[in-house]
């Protein structure tokens, strides 16, 4: 199995396999709607092959979690897929290692909307997100943090995209 930067393949190609874990109404969900716009961070952004087949991907995009005049920048985690016949090989759990190694390199926190019980292995916490404020209905308890200073982001923020020509890492 090959781990490669998720920019060495056709986009198309992750988005089929995207489309076939979750189905196309993926789009139409939060965490969807906030990466629109986003720039991907391609230093943690990586896919998974097994004999020149796509067999997993994940992504990191760049947002910015606002809360009146403060502005904090926050990574977005997802989609994190694995080919449905693949489950199980610990694709997954590698590709979220990947991405997180990356972004605690580039000291950014980690939001993610999923279950706690799953992602707290990897310090997820809905403890300070219980606020935010985002487009789509979320369950709070499923919106997750990963932060070295979590508290900074306590309170009625929102996520956007950044500010045009902001760029990600």
């Amino acid at each position: 199995m090959d781990f490669l930067s998720h920019d060495s393949i056709d986009p198309q190609q992750v988005s089929a396999l995207a489309d076939r874990c979750f189905g196309p109404a993926r789009m139409r969900r939060t965490a969807s709607i906030l990466r629109q716009g986003a720039p991907r961070i391609d230093d943690a952004s990586f896919i998974a092959t097994d004999l020149g087949e796509l067999v997993g991907s994940v992504e990191l995009h760049l947002l910015h979690w606002v809360k009146g005049p403060v502005s904090r920048k926050i990574a977005i985690l997802g989609p994190l897929v694995s080919h449905p016949e693949r489950r199980g090989e610990g694709i997954g759990l590698r590709l979220m290692d990947l991405a997180l190694s990356e972004a605690d390199k580039l000291a950014l926190p980690v939001m993610l909307i999923g279950d706690e019980p799953y992602y707290g292995r990897f310090g997820f916490s809905a403890r300070h997100t219980g606020q935010w404020v985002l487009p789509g209905p979320v369950d709070p308890e499923r919106l997750l943090l990963r932060a070295r200073h979590p508290q900074l982001f306590a309170g009625a923020g929102t996520l956007q995209a950044p500010p045009i020509g902001v760029q990600a890492a």
